[in-house]
C-alpha cells in the first residue's frame, strides 16, 4: 500500500533532476500471451497494458487465430516507412508500460513492445530460398533493414548523412528451435550514440516469413548532458524478462520444412558477427549550380 501511494501515476510536482528509481509494472503478475502461426505456437509473458496516455491502445490477435492461414499480408506501417512496396506485415501484439517517479513526480520513461510477422509479397518474393537457411535469412534481413532504415537521410546538402546506423550489438541466440538474433538500430549517424535505440529480435517462422519482436525504451527525464536523471534498470529489467520468456514450438509442417533445410545445410547458426550496413542507400546527387550561384557563393 505504501508503494502504491508513493508511485501514483500522477504529475503534480515540478520535475527536478533528483536521482530516483522509478516504478513500473511487476513481471511477477505477467500473463502468458500466445499466437498461432502456420501451425506453430509462439508464446511469451507480458504485464497488462499500462501506458502513460490512455489514448494509446493495445493490439492483440486471438491465440487460436492463425494469421498466416486466415489473413493476407497488409502494408507495413504508414506510407513512406519502407523504401518500396515489397514488404508486408501483420501486427500480432503491442503494449506499452509507463514507469513513474516517487511522490507524483510523473512519468520518467516507457517501454514499448510490438510483435509482427514480416514477409515479402509474392511478386517480390526471393525465389528458391528458405528463411530457415541462416545465410539466406541474413540476406533477407539485409534487404529488410536497408528498405526500412537505410534509405533515410537528412536530404538535400546532408543526403550523405544517415538518420540511422546499424545493426549494432548483434547477438545470436539459441533458446528457440530456429536461428535467431537480436540487435539495435541507433537513431543517429554515430553508432556509438545509442540514445533510445530500436531493439529488435528476429527469427524465421516459415520458409518465407519471419517474426520481428520490437522493443523501444522512451526516456523523458534528462540532465544537461542528455543523460537520464533516473535509474533506467527497472525498464531494462522488464524488457529482459519479457525477452527471456519468449518460446516457440514448431508445428508439424514447419518442423518438416526446417528439417529439410537442416539436412542440406551443415551449419544452422547465424553468423557470429553482422557488421553495420552502409547507409544511407539513396544519397541524392548534387543539384547543378549555375554560374550566378557560384559567383554569389564566392562573394564576387
Amino acid at each position: 500500500m505504501f508503494n502504491f501511494l508513493k508511485y501514483l501515476p500522477l504529475e503534480w510536482r515540478i520535475r527536478d533532476d533528483n536521482y530516483c528509481v522509478p516504478r513500473g509494472p511487476s513481471f511477477s503478475f505477467a500473463s502468458k500471451v500466445s499466437f498461432t502461426l502456420a501451425g506453430s505456437r509462439l508464446q511469451l509473458r507480458a504485464p497488462r497494458h499500462k501506458p502513460r496516455r490512455k489514448s494509446v491502445k493495445e493490439n492483440r490477435t486471438l491465440p487460436n487465430y492463425d494469421v498466416l492461414l486466415e489473413n493476407d499480408l497488409g502494408w507495413i506501417g504508414s506510407k513512406g516507412v519502407m523504401a518500396n512496396d515489397y514488404w508486408g506485415a501483420i501486427g500480432l501484439f503491442s503494449r506499452k508500460w509507463a514507469f513513474y517517479g516517487p511522490w507524483m513526480t510523473g512519468c520518467k520513461g516507457e517501454l514499448s513492445l510490438s510483435i509482427a510477422v514480416i514477409g515479402r509479397f509474392e511478386e517480390h518474393a526471393f525465389p528458391n530460398i528458405s528463411f530457415f537457411n541462416p545465410k539466406a535469412f541474413e540476406m533477407v534481413l539485409m534487404h529488410y533493414l536497408n528498405d526500412r532504415y537505410g534509405h533515410r537521410n537528412w536530404g538535400e546538402d546532408s543526403s550523405h548523412i544517415p538518420r540511422y546506423s546499424g545493426p549494432i550489438d548483434w547477438q545470436r541466440h539459441h533458446h528457440l528451435p530456429v536461428p535467431s538474433a537480436s540487435f539495435k538500430i541507433s537513431r543517429s549517424a554515430d553508432p556509438t550514440q545509442l540514445v533510445n535505440p530500436d531493439c529488435l529480435f528476429i527469427f524465421p517462422i516459415t520458409k518465407k516469413h519471419f517474426i520481428e519482436v520490437f522493443f523501444k525504451q522512451d526516456i523523458y527525464s534528462f540532465d544537461k548532458d542528455h543523460k537520464p536523471t533516473f535509474d533506467i534498470s527497472p525498464i531494462q529489467e522488464l524488457q529482459k524478462n519479457i525477452f527471456n520468456s519468449i518460446s516457440l514450438e514448431l508445428g508439424p509442417e514447419t518442423q518438416a520444412a526446417y528439417d529439410k533445410v537442416k539436412a542440406e545445410v551443415e551449419d544452422m547458426q547465424l553468423s557470429e558477427e553482422f557488421a553495420p550496413l552502409k547507409w544511407p542507400t539513396n544519397v541524392y546527387p548534387p543539384e547543378p549550380v549555375s554560374e550566378m550561384q557560384q559567383r554569389l557563393r564566392a562573394g564576387s
